[in-house]
């Protein structure tokens, strides 16, 4: 990865499956990425082109700043990692919330991330 970090000059957008950080699910941060500072250590010379990182494993909404880089992750397709912020660490609570995917919209000055909930059938309105 440090090879491919170095070949490039431009803005750089980080996509994994495990999070390289705790996200507060205990269940979760026990799995998350192996061997983290390695990760950081490697991406860290590149952090100011760094526009943001894209993770999944968690299925769960969520956004945030991990040492300056924004980052975030969607919810899943089949079932979601329910919103358990204890201390416990097994089983892994899980919940059917709706599906979602998202679509990023990248330009030169801005990463917009939109969290869709496909399989929401609610009626239309307009404001």
């Amino acid at each position: 990865m440090d090879r491919e970090l170095d070949q490039t000059n431009g803005p750089i957008f980080l996509f994994m499956h495990h999070p390289p950080f705790k996200i507060g699910i205990a269940a979760m941060d026990q799995i998350m990425l192996r061997d983290a500072k390695t990760f950081y250590d490697v991406i860290a010379p590149h952090k100011a082109r760094i526009r943001h990182l894209f993770f999944g494993h968690v299925h769960r909404a969520i956004f945030g700043n991990w040492r300056g880089i924004s980052y975030s992750c969607m919810r899943g397709l089949n079932h979601q990692v329910a919103l358990e912020l204890s201390k416990s660490v097994d089983p892994v609570a899980a919940n059917f919330e709706p599906p979602a995917y998202g679509v990023a919209m990248l330009s030169d000055d801005q990463v917009t991330v939109h969290l869709h909930d496909f399989a929401d059938r609610s009626e239309r309105f307009f404001l």
